[in-house]
């Protein structure tokens, strides 16, 4: 696979038009075209910061040989661009996400071992689990497109954008330790 092939692939599984991945980028779309036609590849600083956002080596990139991995998007977004922290995460899920995309708020608890059940049922639900959920009090969202499923997090000021299986139960999965349950489906602003 070819490095315009992979940030072809790239784009799509994150759902990004062109554009989308652009601004990401801070580059032009038409870089964007460039890069995925293979007519040119993107300098040094470009490939850092591709990898620094999707979570991948530059090897990934260069190497033909390495196929993309299950892939994670961070970035860090601009707090001086939001009036309020709690305006700021619907604005933020708006901008990423357009209204072709269907975006459920979620809710977070830890996935317990017996035991914590068990001390669960006898403290009426005042364990330690309990206090862990209560020290992770970030965003959580599911987005969902055709076949594309994205967990999304907006924490401290970074979006971190996991891809999911397409065939995860969106009403209730279980994501590094963590139970997520589909709440209310999120109403996206025209960008």
């Amino acid at each position: 696979m070819t490095l315009g092939q992979k940030l072809k692939e790239i784009r799509k599984r994150f759902g990004l038009s062109q554009e989308s991945l652009a601004e990401i980028m801070n580059v032009s779309r038409q870089a964007i075209t460039k890069w995925e036609s293979d007519g040119g590849i993107p300098d040094i600083t470009n490939l850092q910061e591709l990898s620094k956002v999707f979570g991948v080596s530059i090897d990934y990139f260069v190497n033909q040989n390495l196929e993309l991995p299950i892939l994670t998007m961070r970035k860090e977004i601009n707090k001086e661009d939001y009036s309020s922290k709690l305006k700021s995460y619907d604005e933020v899920i708006g901008q990423y996400f357009s209204e072709s995309w269907k975006v459920y708020s979620l809710t977070k608890s830890e996935k317990e071992n017996k035991l914590e059940v068990a001390l669960d049922i006898l403290t009426g639900g005042l364990t330690y689990g309990t206090i862990k959920d209560l020290s992770d009090l970030s965003v959580y969202a599911l987005a969902v497109k055709d076949n594309i499923k994205l967990l999304v997090n907006i924490k401290n000021w970074i979006l971190t954008i996991k891809e999911l299986p397409s065939d995860i139960d969106e009403n209730k999965f279980t994501v590094d330790n963590k139970v997520f349950r589909k709440c209310a489906l999120i109403k996206l602003k025209s960008k």
